[in-house]
């Protein structure tokens, strides 16, 4: 007899491929065959009855009798159990041999890690070299750069932010990522206009065998994703998202509680993707994306400063669509190019008298050619540029840059002014990477920038290497030149000096990671930061009129060392250890060198989850982190123009907040049927309600202080189901 297996796998569908397949009579093995891309297999049997085998990796195995007719052709489908710790999906680093650091996590994992909340690339916050937010907000500080130091990417063009306003969620929900480029440091030439890290986030196609969606409702938000094949060629995928924590969280918030949280953001988000598919050397992709929040806050009354009265809201958002080409030329050069335009804008409001409101257009164009000289050579050449038309209309004091402390508004002068400005940024950049062993990589790379804003050219040089000195070991050094123009606000000529330099930074970086025979691997990687020409404010600017508010002549030094230490997913449990140790100091004009306002000596995190049985799983996360500077305020002197009082600072971060310190927890319940599965969580973040000091709240003439902490205990119950 014909007799066809379909081999799946319960729950998601997913074609086991490669799978070998026996028909047995008694122990005689009369038939075999091995599953095709789609799971299928067809074995002729010389017998009716007979027994059926299957031994699929990571999956439960297949054992079933078969009695048929003689002659007769039959087809089955079998939905096969994926074992314990059978994670397939990987949320993956693609910058292999080209970066000092690398990071691999299994996908299915991280989405069950506490604190996350089924967001990915919410991980990040959880490795080894990036500071902690105020308020576990959405800054992104790595190694003790800047926030605006740092880029994010979509498919190797910038968007505006990765997290929604409070960093609870990332703009880019995670059911379509594919991998996650993560480089605190010593970066490629690929990428640049940015002296901290690079955040890279690239799409996965939408399946292309069948349809498949999720539904995901929790306290926080819902979210729905659906995709599948159009033609044999065409597939599409999309979803949407909407967040409800505005309305949900005041009644989980105890009035006697350690906590000053006043309101909550609510936003949403949504993608779709188109991919063709015209030849097997030939992709066509595009990505309609955006982000959307909204945050408003209301003073009950205006305290220490009268002009702080009314509403505060904010309105950050933006929409791109994406077009991306990836062809294979010849078996030896292949070629990428991607095109992209963009909106975005930025909105803030304090009371009638305050906005500020910033409008971008963009067009961004990035191109590579990838040439595969020999079997030890591989050359790389690529274009990136970027133009951008603005318009922001504002009036509001200046804001306090780095190492600056607010002054009462009252007391600052009003900027009124609206600016067109049309910014152009283009790039090229070109990298060898040359193999002159089988162990040993050497890559070189250059980069070269403009800048419409400042009129600057910026030159930057890297290099970097990997010896695998074993089989279990691998050392890897970086030093590299990285240069960034200054903020738009810094170089535009009503409210800046466009005659300012580009921001620059040195950057050296060495690591050493071993992987033991039980699988755990160990990862230690030291680094130091010079920079200079960093923008500041002179102290003369505000006496001298028609001396620059901002000039290029401050200067850092960062130095710091991480290591990381992973539990692999064996017998249910997969987890790691992360610490960092980080200084970074600055030097403004005429002053001494003091602390950065970010730094954080001590950066501890320690997390891991298990997979109880019966498809539940517990996890925690536990973070010890170094409180960020402050600096202590000294009295307050009385202005009877304004009537109010001017704080009188000590020492510029002289002093630190108190350490944080935070549990989370989460618990995940698991129902696999054939054809769907359904799952239960709870993601409680804070888990001991711990009031978190972010900063100081002072009286009218700054006699008392109250702490400014942060979120309190936060439970998420939700429920998502795949199928």
């Amino acid at each position: 007899m014909r007799f066809g297996v379909l081999l799946l796998e319960r729950g998601t569908r997913t074609p086991l491929e490669a799978v070998p397949v026996q028909a047995l009579v008694g122990e005689e093995v009369v038939a075999s065959a091995e599953t095709d891309s789609k799971g299928r297999a067809a074995l002729v049997v010389p017998a009716a009855e007979f027994e059926l085998v299957a031994a699929p990796s990571a999956h439960e195995r297949l054992q079933a009798e078969v009695r048929a007719q003689a002659g007769e052709e039959r087809e089955e489908t079998f939905y096969l159990t994926k074992l314990r710790g059978g994670y397939g999906a990987v949320v993956r680093a693609r910058r292999l041999r080209r970066e000092v650091t690398k990071r691999v996590l299994p996908r299915a994992v991280v989405e069950r890690i506490p604190g996350a909340a089924n967001d990915t690339l919410k991980v990040i916050q959880s490795l080894p070299g990036v500071a902690r937010a105020p308020f576990d907000g959405g800054n992104i500080v790595l190694r003790g750069s800047n926030p605006g130091d740092s880029r994010v990417f979509l498919e190797g063009l910038e968007i505006p932010a990765a997290y929604h306003f409070g960093g609870l969620r990332s703009t880019f929900r995670s059911y379509f990522l594919e991998a996650l480029d993560f480089v605190p440091g010593n970066f490629a030439a690929e990428y640049g206009r940015a002296t901290g890290g690079i955040i890279d986030i690239r799409v996965r196609d939408p399946e292309t065998s069948m349809f498949r969606g999720e539904v995901d409702v929790n306290l926080y938000d819902a979210a729905f994703a659906l995709e599948g094949p159009v033609t044999e060629t065409f597939s599409l995928g999309g979803g949407f998202r909407r967040s409800y924590i505005d309305t949900i969280l005041p009644a989980v918030l105890p009035e006697d509680g350690p906590i000053s949280f006043d309101t909550a953001p609510r936003f949403y988000d949504y993608q779709l993707i188109g991919v063709w598919n015209p030849s097997s050397r030939h992709k066509v992709r595009t990505l309609y994306f955006g982000s959307l929040d909204k945050l408003e806050l209301i003073f009950d009354s205006p305290r220490a400063d009268p002009k702080v009265r009314g509403a505060l809201s904010t309105l950050p958002m933006f929409h791109g669509l994406h077009l991306q080409s990836k062809l294979r030329l010849s078996p030896r050069l292949t070629q990428e190019v991607a095109l992209r335009a963009s909106l975005s804008t930025l909105g803030f409001s304090l009371g009638p008298e305050f906005f500020f409101d910033l409008n971008v257009r963009n067009v961004d164009t990035r191109a590579s050619w990838k040439w595969r000289l020999s079997e030890a050579v591989t050359a790389k050449l690529g274009i990136d540029a970027s133009t951008k038309w603005t318009r922001l209309e504002l009036a509001s004091p200046r804001p306090p840059k780095e190492g600056e402390e607010p002054v009462p508004v009252s007391l600052q002068e009003t900027l009124a002014t609206t600016v067109d400005q049309t910014i152009q940024e283009p790039a090229a950049y070109m990298e060898l990477v040359w193999k002159p062993a089988s162990r040993v990589t050497l890559v070189g790379g250059l980069r070269a920038d403009y800048y419409s804003p400042i009129e600057d050219w910026t030159l930057d040089p890297r290099v970097s290497a990997e010896w695998g000195w074993s089989d279990r070991t691998t050392l890897r050094a970086g030093l590299g030149y990285y240069q960034q123009q200054p903020f738009y606000d810094e170089t535009n000529e009503v409210t800046g000096n466009p005659s300012l330099s580009a921001e620059r930074s040195v950057q050296a970086s060495a690591g050493w990671a071993h992987r033991f025979e039980d699988e755990w691997t160990t990862e230690f990687t030291g680094f130091y930061k010079h920079l200079d020409r960093l923008v500041a404010r002179p102290a003369a600017a505000d006496f001298d009129p028609d001396r620059p508010p901002y000039e290029s002549e401050g200067t850092g030094r960062i130095y710091g060392l991480e290591a990381l230490v992973k539990m692999p997913l064996t017998r249910g449990f997969f987890g790691w250890i992360a610490y960092t140790f980080q200084r970074s100091f600055r030097t403004d004009p005429g002053d001494a060198e003091r602390i950065f306002d970010f730094d954080q000596p001590h950066i501890l995190t320690a997390l891991g989850s298990y997979e109880l049985g019966s498809g539940w799983t517990l996890g925690a996360r536990f973070r010890l982190v170094s409180g960020n500077p402050d600096t202590p305020v000294n009295g307050a002197l009385y202005d009877s123009g304004s009537g109010v009082y001017l704080p009188r600072y000590g020492a510029q971060n002289s002093d630190r907040l108190p350490t944080f310190h935070q549990l989370d927890v989460r618990l995940d319940k698991a129902w696999v049927k054939e054809t769907w599965e359904l799952s239960a969580y709870l993601d409680v973040q804070n888990v001991y309600n711990q009031g978190n000091p972010e900063g100081w709240r002072y009286n009218y003439d700054f006699t008392e202080r109250s702490p400014v902490t942060g979120l309190p205990v936060l439970p998420i119950l939700g429920v998502k189901g795949k199928w």
